[in-house]
């Protein structure tokens, strides 16, 4: 089922997202910091947590899973419609579903650091 896991998102966005989702068919899972070390494919499977260590972050982080083209169009129509600013952004991919949530917001913020640097993140 298409799922948007969200990561430090304060309850009045999580509020408008549960919203969003329902109009795309998308459920919303809340992964607290203690989740953060353990990978998007055990998250997403409702695996138990592996009590893996992360180092938690505040950010705001919003990862989209098994969206249509069509629902992931309407979603982000949706954040800007409703102005539900999230600071970092990922979809679910073959690549990225093994890591943890903390590898995956490391890797978000080091391709925001080249795109602000004009440099790409992986040459």
């Amino acid at each position: 089922m298409p799922t948007l896991l969200l990561c430090n998102i304060p309850p009045h966005k999580r509020a408008k997202l549960q919203v969003l989702a329902l109009r795309c068919a998308c459920r919303v899972q809340a992964v607290p910091p203690d989740r953060f070390g353990d990978t998007l494919a055990d998250i997403l499977s409702g695996a138990a947590p592996s009590g893996g260590a992360a180092e938690p972050f505040t950010e705001e982080l919003l990862v989209m899973s098994g969206l249509s083209d069509r629902q992931l169009d309407a979603l982000l129509a949706g954040l800007r419609r409703q102005k539900v600013g999230v600071a970092l952004k990922a979809v679910v991919t073959p690549t990225n579903v093994g890591w943890t949530v903390q590898e995956l917001y490391a890797e978000l913020c080091r391709e925001r650091e080249a795109f602000a640097a004009g440099r790409q993140a992986h040459p």
